[in-house]
């Protein structure tokens, strides 16, 4: 699904990514070095990370804590993309007590988390010529995967939060990502075939140069649009006009 608006450009622009010391959001701040981008605020948690290029501003966020994502939006200036990487995993518990705690840390950190980022940066986005909010999802929004519940869970609802803010906020471009199982601290001792980060990430930088809506980056993830891709843009595109007069 297409934006129309393939006409993106890095240079000189300022970028906000969560979750940025490792895994995904590392090879992105890699990815988007290479376009001369004025600088990148890194948001990391708990270790900045290994990047030393004087481009890169690292930024403490707890995504997980109103008043960390607060001090973040007041310490950044305008920014053109902002990009939601951050994410946690806790394999389904067996005990329903645990699983609900689980279902409730993910929807906190895959649901609420990003979309109280992008209100609290909303002043800074609407300074930027060109306004763009990316949500990395999961292919696994789309069918659930036994034994991460709660992650799926919580994947699905911000996709349909990712689609809700474009309606919500039609001056800013709004993108979701959704990649398959990828090389990352998260997918440790995995036994799927894993996609290379950067390969990722230098595909998720591609789809938002093409204007693209929706960006599947690696093989598993395009074997899962090529199912479900076009019936969710055409779905997406039938209900924006549904509840209208």
């Amino acid at each position: 699904m297409s934006l129309g608006q393939p006409d993106f450009d890095l240079r000189d622009r300022s970028v906000m990514i969560t979750g940025a010391n490792r895994g995904l959001g590392a090879a992105l701040c890699k990815t988007i070095l290479q376009y001369s981008p004025k600088i990148i605020h890194a948001g990391y948690r708990s270790k900045a990370g290994a990047s030393e290029d004087p481009r890169i501003r690292w930024c403490r966020l707890d995504i997980l804590q109103s008043e960390s994502i607060t001090r973040a939006a007041a310490s950044i200036g305008p920014i053109d993309l902002l990009i939601n990487n951050a994410g946690v995993l806790s394999p389904t518990a067996a005990d329903p007590a645990q699983e609900t705690v689980n279902l409730r840390n993910m929807m906190d950190a895959h649901l609420f988390a990003p979309l109280k980022i992008i209100n609290a940066f909303l002043p800074a986005l609407k300074a930027s010529p060109q306004p763009t909010v990316v949500n990395v999802v999961s292919m696994a929004a789309f069918a659930n995967v036994p034994g991460a519940d709660a992650y799926c869970i919580s994947k699905t609802a911000l996709h349909a939060a990712t689609q809700g803010l474009r309606h919500k906020h039609p001056w800013m471009r709004c993108v979701g990502v959704y990649p398959g199982p990828t090389a990352t601290d998260m997918t440790a001792g995995s036994n799927a075939v894993l996609a290379d980060p950067m390969k990722s990430a230098a595909n998720i930088v591609t789809g938002i140069f093409e204007g693209r809506a929706s960006i599947f980056p690696d093989k598993a993830a395009l074997a899962v649009e090529s199912v479900v891709g076009d019936a969710v843009a055409t779905l997406e595109q039938q209900f924006a006009t549904l509840l209208s007069d």
